[in-house]
């Protein structure tokens, strides 16, 4: 029997990946201190941000996505509730003879029959530890077509695609919107419009569909309004009544040769404006929820919406303009909303600049889904679609993290709105299973929470939304509105030493990187930057001081007294090069991208995404990686005795091989083989299928993977910093060395 071969040295506090698993640890409530600092001071006095991670629609008892069947028995409106602060009766209240004791805020509330005896709260499902889902109102159709229905109550989608682009964009696109047929239930309503120089409505309620053709002028204005060439009751036909009409509809499309520019001309892509006639559509017939699918793949610019294209080296670090045209998807947002629709956009770039920042916040304010594909050969349009629309949507939904007696919730993070009269409830218009929400907490007094109290620092989480559960076999289905509850308990720390003993780091992570995308957003690049070095170096003289290393020239950048915090300096160098706030090699459509896309990822996820994780594998017969994730550098290439390694950055899986590995396993790995396996189980489980590159040591292919070791040096930031090594933005392009380097010098002049 072969021995196994050593393990190469691993990255300090950094686990390997999820593998095979949704990646969520089955709760709503992910704190980035398990511990609660007692006040302010200690906090403050520790460096570091207190605050949650949020994921609503968390499986509760399994890996899988939450059943829809598996309700408790007990109504939502059963549920007592506390008459001070409104909480909801859970495992963590104290019950007496006549009353129960809110764990919250202390409050006394009467005893219903049902809680009387401790034998009945045993075996209570609302009384268990976890998360508890809760039926409010329930809603059985079977007509989409009852005049009767709430809009609520019959959903509707509309699948639009651009024209604009070359005949592979269209394919691929028509492949897509077959992918989501297969997606989205029966009995929803479905539409489609294509859009060029033109806006094309389908009336597809005959066997031959029939397309609707309205020009867009020269100054935007289209000559006639959709309603009055087909009103939305003839557009929407029921999905599994009339499948293969939509399909012969969608087979039907072809690129457009007075858009797609094949003439000579420039391309015409009018999405301005067919997002505005179809908004004014179902305005004017407001009977259905509306939820819009967009697959683009050129800049809009022609007619209302145009945008201007960003001129060619203009500095992103310093520039914070949105492109000219960008007000136009404000104001139809505000309408969006104002619907409680929803509007996802999948982009597959064939232009240089689509204007991903102009259409995120369309996206974002209705709670959709943005997917940027950098062109035809990344795409993987109709896995994603099938993905995304087959796991569980919330929809019209409301969130309040309810805090114990001493703190509050200070501001919330990701897609979601905060209401306009309530403090501390947030509206979500739309979220998925795998959608992420964080939240900053501070004290609300001096004294900050006492643990010599019987209210422990406690938090209670409540998520109150509607989703369509279809029927097995039918083309009915059900209109639920459900409420999701869960409480968490942490101990107290009473000194900074013991607060960093309880960080989450992939946490702290997710709170930081929201931090710096809203100051992107709003003192730019250059500014975003400079907060996360300066809060590196604050915090890494706050450890060191608290170590009582002060008079000590050697400055421990490491936290090599605490494992579960050494990962932090990784992690902030890999956002200062990666793809978030890399000022010189990302384009500004990934960069707007991969901000959308943070705002919502899961800790986990989104630490893959700022530091990669590279793993080594003994052959391509296993599936499993040996222990531990490496550095981002070349000298962990000659660590690994196989020479078999994948980078996984969530969006990408890069399969690399060194020329021993090559010469011995067969390469690309074969597609019955174990290793292939993992690969394909990782693609499986992610929101978004990643893109899987393959590179050999020697190749052309080599520079897929070397150009994504960040440890190493990047001669292209150095050059465009000026003065490598000598500021912080050199630093960070000389590598992960200097970098640590720059930091010891800063915390040193700090500490001074």
């Amino acid at each position: 029997k072969q021995p196994r071969p050593p393990s190469p040295r691993s990255v300090p506090g950094m686990s390997l990946p999820a593998g095979r698993t949704s990646g969520i640890r089955g709760t709503m409530i992910r704190p980035s201190l398990r511990k609660t600092p007692e006040n302010a001071p200690i906090k403050d006095a520790s460096g570091l941000p207190w605050g949650c991670v949020l994921v609503p629609l968390a499986p509760a008892s399994s890996m899988n996505s939450p059943d829809p069947s598996s309700l408790d028995s007990i109504g939502a409106e059963d549920v007592p509730r506390c008459t001070e602060c409104f909480g909801y009766i859970n495992a963590y209240c104290m019950f007496e003879r006549k009353n129960w004791i809110c764990c919250l805020c202390g409050a006394k509330n009467e005893l219903d029959s049902r809680y009387s005896t401790s034998q009945n709260r045993a075996t209570l499902e609302e009384l268990q530890r976890g998360i508890v889902d809760l039926l409010e109102e329930c809603v059985e159709i079977e007509d989409v077509y009852d005049p009767e229905l709430k809009p609520s109550e019959r959903p509707a989608c509309v699948a639009v695609l651009d024209v604009s682009g070359s005949e592979d964009f269209v394919e691929i696109g028509r492949s897509g919107i077959l992918a989501l047929m297969e997606a989205l239930p029966p009995s929803t309503l479905f539409g489609l419009v294509t859009v060029g120089a033109s806006v094309t409505a389908y009336d597809m309620r005959s066997p031959f569909p029939h397309a609707f053709s309205i020009s867009v002028g020269q100054e935007g204005e289209m000559s006639v309004g959709l309603s009055d060439t087909l009103p939305a009751d003839c557009m929407l036909v029921q999905l599994g009544q009339y499948k293969d009409n939509i399909a012969a509809a969608v087979e039907s499309v072809v690129s457009d040769p007075a858009s797609n520019g094949s003439d000579g001309k420039a391309k015409k892509f009018a999405y301005g404006a067919a997002m505005e006639s179809i908004l004014e559509l179902f305005e004017e017939d407001a009977g259905s929820s509306l939820r819009v699918i967009s697959i683009i793949g050129s800049m809009p610019n022609f007619g209302p919406g145009a945008l201007t294209p960003p001129k060619q080296g203009e500095d992103a670090a310093s520039v914070l303009k949105l492109p000219k045209g960008t007000e136009h998807y404000t104001a139809l947002s505000e309408r969006v909303m104002a619907m409680s629709a929803s509007v996802d956009v999948f982009i597959i770039a064939e232009d240089p600049y689509v204007g991903v920042d102009a259409l995120q916040g369309l996206v974002q304010c209705t709670g959709g889904t943005m997917v940027y594909y950098a062109g035809l050969d990344t795409s993987a349009l109709p896995q994603d679609l099938f993905k995304i629309y087959s796991r569980p949507f919330a929809s019209k939904a409301l969130l309040r993290l309810r805090c114990s007696t001493g703190f509050q919730v200070a501001r919330a993070y990701g897609h979601l709105a905060a209401d306009e009269q309530y403090d501390n409830l947030y509206h979500v218009a739309s979220c998925h299973s795998e959608s992420c929400f964080a939240v900053d907490l501070e004290f609300d007094n001096p004294s900050g929470v006492n643990p010599n109290l019987d209210l422990p620092p406690t938090m209670q989480l409540a998520f109150s939304y509607s989703c369509i559960v279809p029927v097995p076999d039918s083309t009915a289905y059900q209109v639920q509105r459900r409420l999701r509850l869960e409480t968490v308990r942490v101990e107290t720390a009473r000194q900074a030493l013991d607060i960093y003993s309880s960080v989450d780091t992939e946490v702290l992570a997710s709170l930081l990187t929201h931090k710096i995308i809203r100051a992107q957003a709003t003192e730019g690049l250059g500014e975003a930057r400079m907060l996360l070095q300066d809060w590196l170096v604050i915090l890494t003289a706050k450890y060191n001081e608290h170590l009582l290393r002060r008079r000590d020239p050697a400055v421990d950048v490491t936290f090599a007294k605490f494992p579960n915090m050494m990962m932090i300096p990784r992690l902030v160098y890999g956002m200062l090069r990666g793809r978030l706030l890399d000022p010189v090699l990302v384009s500004r459509d990934e960069r707007a991208f991969v901000a959308h896309l943070s705002n919502s990822l899961a800790p986990e996820a989104l630490a893959a995404m700022l530091y990669p994780r590279l793993l080594t594998f003994a052959s391509t017969d296993v599936n499993t990686p040996m222990e531990g994730v490496l550095p981002l550098s070349r000298e962990s290439l000659g660590q690994a005795i196989s020479g078999i390694f994948i980078l996984d950055s969530y969006t990408d899986l890069t399969v690399h091989y060194t020329k021993a590995a090559k010469g011995k396993f067969q390469f690309p790995p074969p597609p019955d083989c174990p290793l292939r396996d993992y690969i394909q189980a990782i693609k499986a489980q992610r929101a978004i299928c990643p893109h899987v590159l393959h590179s050999a040591e020697g190749e052309p292919s080599e520079g897929d993977f070397t150009g994504r070791l960040i440890e190493e040096p990047s001669f292209v930031n150095a050059a465009a910093a000026g003065k490598a090594g000598k500021d912080w933005q050199g630093a960070t392009a000389q590598g992960f060395k200097a970098f640590v380097e720059m930091l010891k010098e800063e915390v040193k002049d700090f500490v001074e």
